[in-house]
């Protein structure tokens, strides 16, 4: 992916697209910043300001993943909290990968100490979104059995690797044979069947908090309980992700009364839901963590950051796993 800014001025010029987006001739283009799936560049002029999205891979499998992204920011535009899409080509003809482009949010991530109130009127506005009939979104009622069968898959170059020790690996077995042995209790979400617009990627550097507040990087939303964000963005491995914080109890509470007071939504349910879900979302958490654990050291990968490698390792410590299930399964790594 070298010379990238020159590919994307080549891109923005040979078709005409700069002027469809009313760009100057002579705009400029900048790295914004890249994750694990997508690559990210600043386009601007004197007026202007656009994202382009460069995306690598699917977190979904899907074939369509740019597309995929591009109509989910669509259905959001009447929540006014996350960004305008503007452009998609999936063709892949001019990139090996397919292009997002949408507007630039002017702002910083969020801050787990300040911001709270902020991020529930964010999720208070998209769950409450009227969902069209026919969303092309991917459903989840069964999120227990999904994040079994998505953690199995996750795991099995894991399982086969000479990378892991065999404790962790024991410790996988052991954690999977537990959620398969309780997923059971997923039947309280199929009789309370809440369904709204998940993104699923709920982290500190998601959110884009200004004199407007904005949640980013819809490259994975699902519709579902919203449990999968409300307990995501106050889990451990999300908050300790890329801030080192850990929400207390009182400030957890004070978010989800918030939220359930401007969703109208029922403070014990979402709890109890929250409660029910979490070792699941672990198990996805971790599972991801064993996934990278062995790419990142195996495979060349076009997008490398030793940042999240670093984290990735923090997360497969025996100690936090230990610590971070303790309230939830009854053996030890």
């Amino acid at each position: 992916m070298e010379n990238l800014d020159f590919k994307i001025r080549n891109y923005l010029l040979s078709n005409n697209l700069y002027k469809k987006l009313n760009l100057e001739e002579n705009f400029n283009i900048s790295f914004l910043a890249q994750g694990e799936y997508n690559i990210n560049y600043k386009i601007e002029d004197s007026k202007n300001k656009y994202v382009f999205r460069i995306n690598t891979a699917s977190q979904l499998n899907l074939d369509n993943q740019i597309e995929y992204e591009f109509n989910a920011l669509k259905i959001l535009k009447e929540s006014t909290v996350t960004p305008r899409p503007l452009y998609v080509d999936g063709t892949k003809e001019s990139f090996d990968f397919g292009i997002l482009i949408m507007e630039f949010l002017n702002g910083v991530p969020l801050n787990y100490s300040t911001d709270l109130h902020k991020a529930a009127c964010i999720f208070s506005k998209i769950h409450t979104l009227n969902m069209p009939k026919n969303s092309g979104l991917i459903v989840e009622t069964n999120i227990m059995s999904d994040r079994i069968n998505e953690s199995s898959w996750l795991l099995k170059d894991f399982f086969n690797s000479p990378i892991p020790n065999l404790d962790l690996k024991r410790f996988f077995h052991n954690y999977l044979n537990w959620c398969e042995k309780n997923k059971f209790l997923e039947k309280y979400f199929i009789n309370n069947d809440l369904l709204v617009l998940n993104n699923t990627e709920v982290n500190s550097h998601n959110f884009i908090i200004g004199e407007n507040s904005y949640l980013i990087d819809w490259e994975k939303p699902v519709i579902s309980h919203p449990c999968q964000d409300l307990t995501q963005f106050l889990a451990d491995t999300t908050t300790l992700w890329r801030s080192n914080h850990l929400i207390n109890t009182k400030d957890k509470d004070d978010f989800l009364k918030l939220y359930c007071n401007k969703t109208n939504f029922n403070f014990k349910d979402i709890k109890e839901s929250i409660n029910l879900y979490n070792p699941y979302l672990y198990l996805r958490a971790l599972s991801w963590c064993a996934m990278a654990l062995v790419k990142y050291q195996t495979e060349e990968k076009l997008i490398r950051n030793d940042e999240i490698f670093n984290k990735i390792q923090q997360y497969l410590n025996k100690e936090f796993i230990n610590n971070l299930l303790k309230e939830y399964i009854d053996f030890k790594i």
